[in-house]
């Protein structure tokens, strides 16, 4: 069954992902992050995302180990490196919202690079700003291709009896890989180029197809996306989602202020999950009455 929310306007999941991504990155609040994360997760699974759990443990340990070396800062200190810059509670604790952060958006990357494809690009910029949606469509659309290109160059040089042996013949291979591969990725992208622009792309007055319209649905989503994200800006311009960390952890308590902002992001971020439970159910509903 497909996605109900991959199978909204451009205009919605590029609203949403602006929306969700925006928060993540400006908000250091745990419980904001983690209800994020879960969603992300949840919603990458049923998008078919291989998640890879070994990269994403080593993007939080990265971060999570990596500020309270650099970092000194904060007013409880625990113990003192051999240097004799102190460890701090407080450079833990950042350490571990950096991380937590840096799950929660690359989680939200690889749900948005399986929802915004290509041609939702050149639907939403086309128009407005062609360069820049080709760019970004030719950009999506390589990614895939060199990771599966690159499998199809290293088992050709194999098959050749060109793979490396040692520390030197692995470099030689890795550097005759990366130039085949600039090579291949250079000439598509001048013979994409050089296909648009014969097509008349980017020329004024030009129309294009697009398999996309803004039907009901999509402009109740539109308002309801715009009232959340309003309500969430202006909460965190309240202060009602601070977290602080340095000098000393300080967090504002959970009063209805900070309960009724974190549902609206709670709904916001499930609101993918939202829509597929509800197609699903409508979908059996009409399969009991058959």
């Amino acid at each position: 069954m497909r996605d109900a929310f991959s199978s909204c306007h451009p205009a919605v999941n590029a609203l949403w992902f602006a929306l969700v991504l925006a928060v993540t990155v400006t908000s250091f609040h745990p419980l904001l992050l983690l209800t994020a994360l879960v969603c992300a997760l949840f919603w990458g699974f049923r998008l078919g995302t291989r998640w890879g759990v070994g990269v994403l443990l080593i993007l939080f340990l990265t971060a999570a180990l990596c500020n309270p070396l650099f970092t000194h800062a904060g007013a409880t200190v625990l113990a003192y490196f051999p240097n004799g810059n102190p460890l701090t509670l407080e450079s833990i604790l950042f350490g571990l919202g950096a991380g937590l952060m840096l799950l929660a958006a690359t989680a939200l990357l690889r749900c948005a690079c399986r929802v915004l494809t290509a041609d939702k690009w050149m639907c939403l910029l086309g128009k407005s700003f062609p360069v820049l949606s080709l760019l970004l469509s030719m950009s999506l659309r390589a990614l895939p291709r060199f990771s599966a290109r690159l499998s199809q160059a290293r088992l050709a040089q194999r098959q050749v009896g060109l793979s490396g042996h040692g520390i030197l013949g692995r470099a030689r291979q890795g550097v005759r890989l990366l130039s085949i591969l600039t090579s291949w990725s250079l000439e598509e992208a001048l013979t994409t180029a050089d296909s648009m622009e014969s097509r008349g792309y980017g020329l004024p007055g030009r129309t294009a197809y697009t398999n996309y319209t803004l039907d009901r649905r999509d402009r109740q989503l539109l308002v309801l996306l715009a009232a959340q994200g309003s309500y969430l800006f202006l909460m965190l311009l309240r202060g009602s989602l601070s977290w602080r960390y340095y000098p000393t952890v300080k967090w504002i308590p959970l009063d209805l202020w900070f309960l009724t902002a974190w549902l609206d992001w709670a709904v916001l971020c499930a609101l993918p999950l939202i829509l597929a439970w509800k197609e699903e159910r409508t979908w059996n509903c009409i399969n009991c009455k058959d």
